[in-house]
């Protein structure tokens, strides 16, 4: 039976590893580590959730990947047949011709770095979330009666940010009035960020050290670029405004800080935003499982989201997508954290 015990959500041992074998010619079996696993076809007709099917995470150097236990976990825990593996391939185009990629048993993909944009142009259809946020991390394969496939492009990224906040912010967070999300960094998580803060009703305020691509981000889903984080100044120069500034003139308060930048950044809060004891600070890192701003948000008695959770909200997303049924969430969730937690937090 599903956890009931899951908050309210936005609906939307050895692992095995498949080896991408060419389509003329190609064979495939079960082996070592590398080798596609064969299952039996899905015909997507009603009962297909008994059929078993494949399903896979792509991406270049993702042996840490803890997607192919959460997945496989999943199954296990719904008596499901299904198999979740692993792809390392630095080529997209080697992945699309390969047999994987039409085997009839495949239903979805998982898509990390490098691939996130790479995949987009080799699908049929996009969601408005994968449209927007310009990245595809979810790939759904339908098939029909007659043998069409067709393969949709999602994003679960967001929903990753958007569960853990909206339960913390609580159930009033789309009226926040001047409510505000800091987001540090300007990659593709980041523009996920701003997808997700948006959809929360949170105004955007980018932060980055090449204020033209935190621009980018103020450009494609609204908001304020800010250059400085310090508190609110004396000074009427419009090219040296702070933070505080910009809080201070547009009325808003930093509700949420998302940060999206690499633990060996190093990133500390000012003090001032660090003394706010309402913000929310979300830091997309799920290893190492104490980064410098996580340190310094408990010390100061912030409430704080860690990227683990992210990983496994955003994976109970990818399953309902392709399943269409409940996920086992808090078996999901207890995989990440048997792999993300420190040995003496477990």
């Amino acid at each position: 039976a599903v956890s009931s015990s899951r908050p309210a959500r936005h609906v939307g041992g050895l692992l095995p590893a498949f080896q991408l074998s060419r389509l003329v010619g190609a064979t495939t079996g079960p082996g070592k580590s590398g080798t596609c696993l064969t299952a039996a076809a899905a015909d997507g007709s009603e009962g297909a959730s008994a059929v078993p099917q494949k399903f896979a995470i792509i991406g270049h150097n993702i042996a840490y990947s803890v997607s192919p236990a959460m997945h496989n976990a999943a199954y296990n825990e719904l008596g499901l047949p299904h198999t979740y593996g692993l792809i390392d391939e630095e080529d997209m185009a080697t992945i699309v011709a390969s047999n994987f990629w039409i085997d009839p048993a495949f239903r979805g993909m998982s898509v990390t770095i490098p691939h996130k944009q790479a995949i987009m142009p080799h699908l049929d259809e996009l969601s408005d979330a994968a449209e927007r946020i310009g990245a595809v991390n979810t790939v759904i394969v339908d098939k029909a009666a007659s043998g069409t496939i067709q393969r949709r492009g999602d994003n679960t990224d967001w929903i990753g940010i958007y569960n853990p906040l909206k339960a913390r912010l609580g159930g009033d967070a789309l009226s926040i009035k001047g409510g505000a999300a800091l987001i540090l960094g300007a990659g593709g998580t980041a523009r996920a960020a701003a997808y997700a803060a948006t959809q929360l009703g949170l105004e955007r305020v980018y932060y980055n050290r090449t204020p033209s691509k935190a621009q980018e981000l103020a450009d494609a889903f609204g908001g304020t670029v800010v250059g400085d984080l310090s508190g609110a100044s004396d000074g009427n120069d419009q090219k040296s405004k702070t933070l505080g500034d910009i809080c201070k003139e547009k009325d808003l308060k930093v509700r949420v800080v998302l940060s999206t930048l690499p633990a060996a950044a190093g990133f500390e809060l000012p003090e001032w935003l660090a003394a706010d004891k309402s913000t929310v600070v979300f830091d997309v890192n799920y290893k190492p499982y104490w980064t410098p701003l996580l340190r310094q948000a408990e010390a100061a008695g912030l409430d704080v989201v860690r990227g683990s959770e992210m990983l496994w909200e955003q994976g109970v997303g990818q399953f309902e997508l392709w399943l269409d049924q409940d996920a086992p969430y808090d078996v999901m969730k207890k995989v990440v954290l048997e792999n993300c937690l420190p040995k003496e937090e477990e």
